[in-house]
């Protein structure tokens, strides 16, 4: 493996990956910035940018934007997560030039004009209301607002309230702020010619002004205990666990996501095993984390019934005491390896994991982490070091749960 790490004119990172075996190429451009970098009053102000950047620019309509990639055969798109907001494009490798041309376009020359600020606003407004709708969707924002006292635990989509809020002024005001070029991380892999892709990003990208900002935002944060129950007219009961995760820069991040897939990572996992398959308790159950800068979040979350959600919780926390006083098997230790490093490959299979990867480790770490190295540290995992990393996190003072359903 062999990754290009070159700068623009204006310090913007350009991360390349050449991969001549194929002939795709995906190009993200990853601004950091999400949920947990606005004020309250600016709630949702990151995912609603990333839906105007698709409205037009002083030289293409909305329509233009998608058109010109539909025309090329490639695909474009974007995310907004707690942290980062990212724009990528997956065209064929000789179709790239027409894709950084209408990303740059989007970043340098976009309109946001009232009245389609007018609109998105009511389309945001809507899929709010969507999400509302879809109790297994809701309780997970729900869930880390009650576990979390922080802006880490702010929700991408903000609230029918604050986007009302946000008039142009604020919203420009935010885009300034934050879609400078200090911001700013573009990762490219795929089959290419690196230099060529680097000067037609150079000729877009590097025209991005950067500039110092005065925004302070506090990032201090505080891990809840306790019951959050919401009332709703459900046929399940939802349910959502958790204690203190770690973050993600931690170095027993691995530990712990080993102890993740032990507990519910698949289908042969303890909670899963016990839950479901023994007790016939719920239908759905699986782990997962909330990971940020500072810390973390572990979750069980179940899909279960009023008459049973109680024994779901004393499973939970019998399977937690467990492997804090006794760590987990070596075959155990051994298959989630296994797990973890095959999901670890199969998502490396494509150009655009590879993007992803890339620029997750860059925006994190300020490089790019070996594939191997990353691959070295799960392997010479430990069950010493499991048991550590539960002795740390399974932990009673930072047990909560949320349950929303007819309870």
């Amino acid at each position: 493996m062999s990754i290009d790490v070159k700068k623009l004119s204006n310090g913007i990172p350009v991360l390349m990956d050449n991969i001549e075996s194929i002939n795709t190429i995906s190009l993200g451009v990853f601004v950091k910035t999400g949920s947990r970098d606005e004020y309250p009053e600016e709630s949702g102000v990151s995912h609603y940018i990333e839906h105007m950047m698709f409205k037009g620019t002083t030289t293409r309509s909305a329509k233009d934007i998608s058109e010109e990639v539909d025309n090329e055969g490639g695909m474009i798109n974007a995310y907004t997560s707690r942290d980062t907001t990212c724009y990528y494009i997956q065209m064929l490798s000789n179709k790239i030039e027409k894709g950084i041309d209408i990303l740059a376009d989007m970043f340098l020359n976009s309109t946001f004009t009232e009245e389609n600020l007018e609109k998105e606003r009511n389309v945001i407004i809507e899929e709010i209301r969507m999400y509302e709708d879809i109790p297994e969707e809701t309780i997970h924002d729900e869930n880390i607002k009650y576990a979390v006292t922080g802006t880490q635990s702010n929700t991408v989509l903000g609230t029918i309230e604050s986007l009302k809020g946000i008039d142009r002024d604020r919203f420009i005001k935010y885009f300034k702020d934050q879609y400078r070029a200090s911001n700013i991380v573009i990762s490219v892999a795929g089959k290419m010619d690196c230099d060529r892709v680097f000067e037609l990003l150079e000729k877009g990208f590097g025209k991005l002004a950067d500039y110092p900002v005065d925004r302070k935002i506090d990032n201090s944060y505080t891990i809840n205990a306790g019951e959050n129950k919401i009332v709703r007219d459900t046929n399940q009961v939802h349910l959502c666990f958790n204690t203190k995760g770690v973050s993600l820069v931690d170095e027993k991040k691995y530990p712990a996501a080993i102890i993740s897939s032990v507990l519910g990572g698949n289908m042969s996992s303890r909670l899963f095993q016990k839950i479901r398959e023994e007790r016939g308790l719920a239908y759905s159950v699986y782990t997962y984390s909330n990971a940020f800068l500072e810390g973390g979040v572990f979750t069980v979350y179940a899909g279960t019934t009023h008459e049973s959600y109680r024994d779901v919780i004393e499973i939970i926390k019998a399977e937690f005491e467990d492997i804090r006083e006794n760590g987990i098997t070596a075959y155990e230790l051994q298959k989630s390896k296994n797990q973890f490093l095959s999901m670890l490959t199969f998502s490396l299979e494509g150009s655009k994991g590879k993007m992803n990867r890339m620029a997750n480790s860059y925006l994190l770490y300020g490089e790019v982490i070996d594939i191997d190295t990353i691959i070295n540290s799960i392997e010479k995992i430990t069950l010493e070091d499991i048991k550590e990393t539960a002795k740390i996190i399974f932990d009673e003072k930072y047990y909560s749960w949320t349950i929303l359903g007819n309870v």
